[in-house]
């Protein structure tokens, strides 16, 4: 894609048709990481250093660094993944929930975040909607990886834990 360099900073370069080829790119799909020219080693970085901040229990700038992420890839799953997970371990299941269910739209093979959505979901009380998340895992996850397998295996130990 054609990336529009734009420098939000100085308003002297905001010209008008600066902004319309922008929202052009934008609305052809384009994401701001593109548009902004960050390369795959540089999102790469700003993840690991989300995920490092996770671990260590600082929740706080993983925060940050996966909104930015977020926010500047808004395709990718795996950040969108990422910031349900961050939500879910602060307890703000709903949240997570709908960070999750973007990251399933966008990638419906990936069994990951519909089970994490489930599991937010019982945590809410609400059974039926995890229910119907594990029926969305069941449906949608490849049947034929072990990565498939383990969360079809999980879901269906949740989806027993829930019946009962």
């Amino acid at each position: 894609m054609n990336t529009t360099q734009m420098n939000i900073n100085n308003p002297e370069s905001l010209t008008e048709e600066k902004i319309v080829a922008a929202l052009k790119e934008f609305g052809n799909g384009a994401t701001l990481r593109e548009m902004r020219g960050l390369s795959d080693a540089e999102m790469e970085a700003i993840y690991s250093m989300g995920v490092n901040f996770y671990q260590a229990g600082n929740y706080e700038d993983a925060e940050k660094v996966f909104q930015f992420l977020v926010m500047f890839d808004h395709l990718s799953s795996r950040y969108w993944t990422a910031m349900g997970s961050l939500r879910q371990v602060q307890r703000k299941f709903a949240q997570a929930v709908e960070a999750y269910k973007f990251a399933s739209f966008l990638d419906l093979e990936n069994p990951k975040p519909m089970y994490y959505a489930a599991e937010c979901y019982l945590a809410l009380g609400q059974k039926d909607e995890a229910l119907m998340a594990l029926a969305a895992l069941a449906e949608n996850a490849p049947k034929t990886t072990d990565n498939g397998r383990t969360y079809l295996a999980m879901g269906a130990k949740l989806r027993a834990m829930i019946e009962k």
